[in-house]
């Protein structure tokens, strides 16, 4: 399943620190985290605060991602702006997208098309996983990249691979 090797590929990567704001689909990688004692889950009540949790936590030597939905985004643009592209404080974004195939709330589709223009307007490296035979490559590749560059990468997880809300 899906989220099963999300959780896998971000032990491998040592993605210790799991900041997030609760949300359905990100559910299935949470619950699977919880299981494991490797994963330190930091729940937030919104997502910047849950950013600065995770860059702390570099800061301190150790690795984390942020797990929000595609609502959510905006209210994490001015951290990430301010705080993470410019002092090099890399982090993973997972990020489950609505707004888009099948979705039933109107409210969530304005954010939905501006996840992906904003992540470019930050200059932030983003990759939209659709299937399942492409998630352990891309989670390791987004691991590798944000490490190395110092910068924060984003994985958007498709409704076509999670089936959204109603999935």
């Amino acid at each position: 399943m899906w989220a099963e090797a999300i959780v896998e590929e971000l032990k491998a990567g040592g993605i210790e620190y799991i900041a997030y704001v609760p949300d359905a689909v990100l559910q299935h990688v949470l619950e699977r985290m919880e299981k494991d004692p490797f994963f330190r889950l930091i729940p937030t009540a919104r997502e910047e605060e849950g950013i600065g949790v995770i860059s702390g936590a570099y800061l301190g030597g150790k690795r984390g991602a942020m797990l929000l939905q595609s609502s959510g985004l905006g209210n994490s643009v001015n951290t990430l702006a301010s705080l993470n592209v410019p002092h090099q404080i890399p982090l993973l974004i997972l990020v489950s997208q609505r707004g888009e195939l099948e979705e039933f709330n109107i409210c969530q589709v304005p954010m939905g098309r501006a996840v992906r223009p904003i992540f470019d307007a930050l200059g932030i490296l983003h990759f939209t996983l659709q299937r399942e035979e492409e998630i352990r490559k891309r989670v390791q590749g987004a691991i590798f990249s944000a490490y190395s560059t110092r910068l924060p990468v984003a994985l958007i997880l498709s409704t076509l691979l999670t089936g959204g809300k109603r999935g």
